[in-house]
This record gives structure tokens, C-alpha cells and sequence, in this order.
């Protein structure tokens, strides 16, 4: 009985004495593999965590010099900043201050049950996902009754080494978790003994954790067409999402191998001033959505409540107006064709062989002796006005004499190709249909005072224009944006209002507008830009799946398959509707019109004076006839 007593005791002893070791390996396990986990994630500080609190009145003489010396390895040789904290210390020195700490190596150097207990405890406050994790376990161990209660998130980068079944070194596994309430899941991450060395993986971390094993994602929308369509049933239900971040989010499902259920939100989100958040972003910061699959732009608000994924793309933004339905009178149409300087050459050519013409017949006529050599205009003035009929393509009477005749065919083949060239870049001119916009500035539509002006409601443009700096948004903001009650839901709603309301204003997406325009019952115009934005999605605060989601983005985008997508489902320019036949409208005659009715109102003029101016000269003639005679 006294020796199976005393057998129990010196066992309890011994469960006390492995239960008090520090170090359940030897010191260069720990160098070797320390250091290699250190250069293959780039640390810039390891703490090394124990549950031994005075570690020099609680362990023996040998153990503490070990842990030292591996400290001074550390730190001195290696010339890594090293420190070694139990966890109490941990708590009330570094405590929730800990984000202070640049990518940490955290290094438990046992896997006791008080070590566990305390690892527990410090997970519910500390973001396991911000360091790096090496745990030191026993090959008896169970990682997934260590676990139990500790929640590892799916981006925790977080090390388990244990001995290897020959014993001769060690391998290494990472654990994560999908969610809180799955699974427990382990994978080979390295090996490491004595001879080959360390061996890490050769996969990037979404590259070995690229399945989310059917977990379920929720994804929060809008119904913004044509980019986020949401479809339902009878039953209200949502069975279908479509359009640009649709066919995106299916691109992701497919991916990370992940199921999707849909909410839809009312707005994008508005920050209140209770600092409450509404709509869409509401809902991320209530937890409520793993996921805002619908485009949103990154604000400095936004930045603060949530995370956004990796850019999708990038666009302009601008205020946008129903194009101008009248035309301005193009006045210089029948000049603008040809430059000033080749009007003034077309006029000297027009004077040079008008006088060219003139000396010739002269010469002609004092060599000759003979002055009724032909029948055909001889004075400078006759000669000029035929000359410009031939520039206007009517024809001259044909002279007798060759060197006459060999001007006149250089006048009649200039005056073609003038003609030509003329008519062209007149045709040309006239049938661009040219308008002119009221204003195409922010500060014209403040100074013009007709228009109204609106933006999505709860929306980053609102944000935007609430928060600015710039004093001519500021005061649109105040004087016109706060005096609109009803603000369009998406960007269909208010383009169409700027369709079929006078004189509307509406800021949006050059790529949304690009796509919706051919919806529109009208043109619309854009004013200057008024920012160059960014559009991602976005995950609540520490979302798990953030990376995951990031390293799909950037393999859509490296494949090419995301602009293919952007490209197939919209427009990256704001093009406008093209006709195939180009119209000259009646207010581009005007101006020839004008000329048309004042010439003949001015030769109606003339024709009325010379005949006034003949009647008086013939009733003057006959009266002094009468005189003469009498």
C-alpha cells in the first residue's frame, strides 16, 4: 500500500516537472526554426509568450539561462529586436496597444493548459489576424481540443510545429477556421530538420487557402441599373442578380468556392449626424453583410467605418444636362471654309488676270492698228466682273485672241478647284450639328440660377459635396442641393429626370452615363470634371475574407477577364448615339438666306432708284425739247 502511494507521488512529481519546463524543445529548435519563420514573413520584432510569470524565481537556474541565451541569439547575433513577456506582462504593458507593434512574430513557447487558457483569453480582444503565430506544441497535443474555444480567422497567418514522426525534426502546419462556428482546418505549411534544412511553401497564402468550402457569403446591393440588377419573383423574392458587379460577384462565388445570399439595401449609405451609417454601408458596419457587391467610392468617411476590396476601376466624375435644343446661327459658315490669307490670294488672282486680261487686248490693239478686233469686254471693271462670275462658276465669253484664251483656261481650272475645295469644307462645316452649352463650369450653373441640381440620395456624391472645401460646391450645396426633397434613388432615376424635367442637373459616372444614354429619351451633355474617383467594393472592419476577396479581384484583373467583363457589360467612354446621315438644318441657311433676301432687297433698291433716276432724266429731257421748240 505505502509503495503504491509513494509510486503516485514520485508520478505527480514528474507531471509537475514536464507541466513546469518552459522549453519543450532544445534551445537550437527553436533558434533554427524561429529565425527561418522570421525571413520567410519578414517580421521586424518577435515577442516570445509564456504563462511563467518571474521566470527567474519559477524555473530553474538551466531553463532561464536557455531562454536568455536564445534571446541574445535573437537579438544580438541575428539583430532581431526580441523580447520575452508572459502573458500578464503582455496585457498590462503592451495590451490593446498592440497595433503599434509593425508585423510581430508572436511565439508561444509551449502549449501548456495555462498557456492555452491565456492565449483564449487574449483572442477575444486581440485581432488575431494583425501578427504572425509560431506555437511550439507536443507531438501528443490535439490541435483541434487546443483550439476549442479559439477562434482562428480565416487571413490569421497562425504556425503550428510539432516533432515529425521520425523524430528526427520537426513540421510545421498552419490552422485557420472559415468562420467561429467551423471546423478546425490544417494544413502542411514547411518542414525542418538538421540536414535539409527549412522547406517552406512555394504557394502565396491565398494560393494554399483559395476555397471557402461552400461557406456562405452575404452580399448586401443596390439596384442601381445597369450595373447592379436585382431580379425577384412573385414572391418578392431575389432569385437572380445581374449587370456589371453581378456577373462579378458570380465571378467570385466561382473562385472561392463559396455560396452567395442577397439582401438589397435602399441607398449606398449616408454617414448621420449621430454618426450612424444608413443604407448599404449601414449594413457592413452592423455586420449584417460580409460584402457590398456594388460599386462604391472610396471617401475618407467610408475609409473610417469600413475596408474597401482592391479598385475595380477607376472613372470621372461629372454634372450632366440635357443638350441645348437650339443651335447658335453660324454666321461665318460661308467665310470659316478658307483662311483669311487664302481669300486675299483668290482676290489678288482675281485682280493680277483681270489686269493681265486688260494689257493684253491693249497690246493687241496698238500692234494691230485694229480696234474692233472682237466684240467682248475691254475695260478694267467689265473685264474683273467676268472674272469673278468665272470664280463663281459661270462662264466668260469666249475671246479671238490665244494668249486671252490661255488666261482664261488657268481662270476656269483655278476657279474649279477652288470651288471644289470650297463646297467641300462648306458641306462639311454646315453638317456638323454644333450647339452651345448654357454653362460648363460648376461655378456657370451656380451663376446661371435657372437650373436645379440633384444626386443620388444617401449617397458618397451627397457626402461629397456636403464635406468640400471648394466655395462654389459648398454654396450649391447649401443654396440649391439642400432644397431638393426628393432625390433620385439610382443613376437611371436621375438621368431620366434630367430627360424629362427643364432645366435639370444631375452628377454622375461617365461609365454609368456612357451605358444609359441609349435608354435616355434625350442627349445629355457633361460639364468639366468634377473629380477623378475610384469605384471598389467594400467588407466590414477585419473582415476574414478581405484577402481572399482581393486575390480574386487582382486575378480577374492580371487574366484580363475583368476588363473583358468591364467592356462586354458597358462602355469605359461616354460615346454618343451616331447617325448614319448627318442633316443640314434650316437655321444653317440663315445666314445665306440674309444675304440672299438683302441682296435682293438692295438690287430692288437700285432698280427702284435707277428708275425714279430715269424718269426724272427723261421727263428733264423732254421738257427742254418742248422748250427748244417752242
Amino acid at each position: 500500500m505505502l509503495s503504491t502511494l509513494f509510486s503516485l507521488m514520485l508520478i505527480l512529481i514528474g507531471i509537475q516537472t514536464i507541466q513546469g519546463q518552459l522549453l519543450i524543445r532544445p534551445t537550437y529548435v527553436y533558434r533554427n526554426l524561429i529565425r527561418n519563420m522570421h525571413n520567410f514573413f519578414n517580421n521586424t520584432c518577435i515577442i516570445l509568450l509564456h504563462d511563467t510569470p518571474n521566470v527567474m524565481k519559477n524555473t530553474s537556474l538551466d531553463e532561464a539561462t536557455e531562454l536568455f541565451s536564445l534571446q541574445r541569439y535573437l537579438s544580438g547575433t541575428l539583430h532581431i529586436r526580441t523580447v520575452i513577456m508572459d502573458f500578464h506582462m503582455f496585457k498590462t504593458r503592451v495590451g490593446e496597444s498592440y497595433y503599434h507593434i509593425k508585423r510581430p512574430l508572436f511565439v508561444l513557447l509551449n502549449d501548456y493548459n495555462d498557456t492555452r487558457d491565456e492565449l483564449a483569453y487574449v483572442s477575444t480582444w486581440l485581432a488575431m489576424e494583425y501578427p504572425t503565430w509560431l506555437l511550439f506544441f507536443r507531438k501528443e497535443t490535439q490541435i483541434e481540443v487546443f483550439f476549442h474555444n479559439i477562434y482562428v480567422p480565416f487571413d490569421c497567418q497562425l504556425m503550428v510545429t510539432r516533432d515529425n514522426e521520425n523524430g528526427t525534426g520537426e513540421v510545421i502546419l498552419e490552422v485557420y477556421q472559415i468562420d467561429a462556428q467551423s471546423k478546425i482546418r490544417i494544413m502542411n505549411f514547411a518542414s525542418w530538420d538538421r540536414i535539409n534544412g527549412f522547406k517552406g511553401p512555394t504557394l502565396s497564402l491565398y494560393q494554399r487557402r483559395n476555397s471557402l468550402y461552400g461557406h456562405n457569403i452575404r452580399v448586401v446591393m443596390v439596384h442601381d441599373p445597369p450595373v447592379s440588377l436585382i431580379h425577384r419573383n412573385e414572391k418578392n423574392e431575389i432569385v437572380e442578380v445581374s449587370g456589371f458587379f453581378g456577373e462579378l460577384m458570380k465571378l467570385l462565388q466561382e473562385g472561392m468556392n463559396c455560396t452567395l445570399t442577397y439582401t438589397e439595401a435602399n441607398s449606398w449609405g449616408l454617414n448621420l449626424l449621430n454618426k450612424t451609417w444608413t443604407g448599404a454601408v449601414g449594413t457592413l458596419v452592423k455586420n449584417e453583410a460580409d460584402i457590398a457587391g456594388m460599386g462604391l467610392m472610396m471617401t475618407s468617411d467610408r475609409l473610417d467605418a469600413i475596408d474597401f476590396t482592391a479598385p475595380v476601376y477607376s472613372t470621372k466624375c461629372r454634372t450632366f444636362i440635357k443638350r441645348p435644343d437650339s443651335t447658335s446661327i453660324k454666321w461665318r459658315a460661308y467665310t470659316s471654309p478658307f483662311g483669311a490669307y487664302i481669300w486675299y490670294f483668290i482676290g489678288l488672282l482675281i485682280l493680277l488676270s483681270s489686269g493681265l486680261i486688260t494689257i493684253i487686248k491693249i497690246v493687241v490693239k496698238i500692234v494691230s492698228y485694229y480696234e474692233d478686233f472682237e466684240h467682248s469686254p475691254s475695260t478694267f471693271s467689265e473685264i474683273m466682273f467676268y472674272v469673278f462670275g468665272a470664280f463663281c462658276n459661270q462662264g466668260m465669253q469666249q475671246s479671238l485672241l490665244d494668249p486671252v484664251r490661255m488666261v482664261q483656261f488657268v481662270i476656269h481650272l483655278t476657279a474649279v478647284v477652288v470651288l471644289a475645295a470650297y463646297s467641300a469644307a462648306l458641306i462639311s462645316f454646315l453638317a456638323i450639328n454644333t450647339f452651345v452649352m448654357p454653362f460648363t463650369t460648376m461655378e456657370g450653373l451656380l451663376k446661371d440660377g435657372t437650373y436645379r441640381f440633384a444626386v443620388v440620395q444617401e449617397s458618397a456624391d451627397y457626402t461629397f459635396f456636403q464635406n468640400t472645401s471648394d466655395k462654389v460646391l459648398s454654396v450649391l450645396f447649401d443654396n440649391i442641393l439642400t432644397k431638393e426633397t426628393d432625390l433620385p434613388i439610382n443613376y437611371f432615376d436621375g438621368l431620366r429626370r434630367v430627360c424629362k424635367e427643364n432645366k435639370y442637373a444631375f452628377v454622375a459616372l461617365d461609365n454609368i452615363a456612357a451605358e444609359l444614354q441609349r435608354k435616355l429619351t434625350c442627349s445629355v451633355e457633361s460639364l468639366d470634371t468634377l473629380t477623378q474617383t475610384t469605384i471598389a467594393m467594400a467588407v466590414p472592419n477585419r473582415s476574414p475574407y478581405d484577402g481572399i476577396i482581393n486575390s480574386n479581384i487582382l486575378t480577374l484583373r492580371d487574366s484580363g477577364i475583368l476588363q473583358r467583363l468591364l467592356n462586354t457589360e458597358w462602355s469605359n467612354q461616354f460615346t454618343k448615339p451616331k447617325k448614319k446621315w448627318t442633316s443640314v438644318e434650316l437655321y444653317d441657311m440663315v445666314p445665306l438666306l440674309i444675304f440672299m433676301f438683302g441682296g435682293s432687297v438692295v438690287s430692288s433698291f437700285l432698280l427702284s432708284l435707277e428708275y425714279i433716276v430715269h424718269r426724272k432724266v427723261v421727263n428733264i429731257n423732254t421738257l427742254r425739247i418742248i422748250r427748244k421748240r417752242s
